[in-house]
């Protein structure tokens, strides 16, 4: 049977359990305290995307953080000057983003919402208020229809408005081991897989048993569904490395500081190149 596009029970009660045991203390992700006290900007590719969606600066801009979670990006971007109004599909994430922006002296408005669906009568009355949307790393894994992902997103859209997406290169997400390698996520879509397991990213030991559906999105096909959303293509970067381990114990960390992803043994006394770890779009709304 196809998917319907809609978010299955299963993910629904697990982003519902991850967001009320992310900023407890007991990951390694999300420090709220930091947040308040300034300490969590933007990094990298994700400043990056930023600055090509908005190169004037966020200051005054509509800003829609799509999949926002428990707000941890939507802070920053607050702080960056933008008027942000955060999606998510979880109330319990929301219910945790208002109460960090009441700690930030922040206004930032909650919407919940299944990001398949912003694109539907329903969520009317967010339709082409946005200079910019913007979603990172994590998100397009959950997805079962993409096109109505990106429909959503030019949906939120101003003639002219932009989306910034970050995401995890689908080559990061095929392993399950690194040593042994083991592939066991294809490239392109295939459909929904279900996995089950215990943990989070952010805490692996987490006591958080979980059944979740994931799909596979080949860069292709991520931007072709932004064609067919009527968004041009502004920039599409491939990162070889990330600021941070977007699987959060998968990459090494190299002198320079940054998380890179090498593999086998290089050729003539050369260290192996690295693959890529995160993508970047930036897409135009058409006039």
């Amino acid at each position: 049977m196809a998917d319907s596009g809609m978010a299955s029970s299963g993910n629904w009660t697990h982003w519902e359990d991850l967001a009320r045991f992310h900023g407890t203390g007991a990951d390694a992700i999300y420090d709220f305290d930091a947040v308040v006290a300034g300490r969590r900007p933007l990094r990298g590719p994700e400043l990056d995307v930023v600055a090509l969606a908005a190169p004037d600066g966020l200051g005054g801009r509509r800003l829609a953080h799509v999949q926002s979670h428990v707000g941890m990006e939507t802070i920053a971007l607050a702080r960056m000057g933008a008027d942000v109004t955060a999606f998510d599909f979880s109330p319990t994430a929301l219910t945790r983003l208002d109460d960090l922006a009441r700690r930030c002296e922040l206004a930032v408005r909650t919407v919940e919402a299944d990001s398949q669906r912003i694109r539907e009568e329903e969520f009317a009355e967010f339709h082409g208020r946005f200079d910019v949307v913007y979603a990172s790393v994590g998100v397009l894994g959950w997805i079962a229809d993409l096109d109505a992902w990106m429909d959503g997103a030019a949906a939120l859209l101003r003639d002219g408005g932009r989306l910034a997406l970050v995401e995890l290169h689908p080559l990061l997400c095929m392993p399950d081991t690194r040593s042994p390698l083991v592939i066991d996520f294809p490239y392109v879509n295939d459909g929904r897989r279900t996995y089950s397991g215990t943990g989070s990213y952010a805490n692996p030991e987490a006591d958080i048993p979980w059944t979740v559906d994931q799909y596979a999105w080949s860069i292709g096909e991520v931007v072709t569904a932004a064609i067919r959303a009527g968004l041009d293509i502004v920039s599409l970067v491939e990162h070889v490395d990330a600021p941070f381990d977007p699987r959060g114990d998968f990459l090494t960390q190299e002198e320079d500081g940054l998380f890179r992803w090498r593999i086998g043994s290089g050729v003539d006394g050369r260290e192996p190149d690295p693959l890529p770890v995160l993508f970047s779009l930036v897409a135009e709304k058409v006039r």
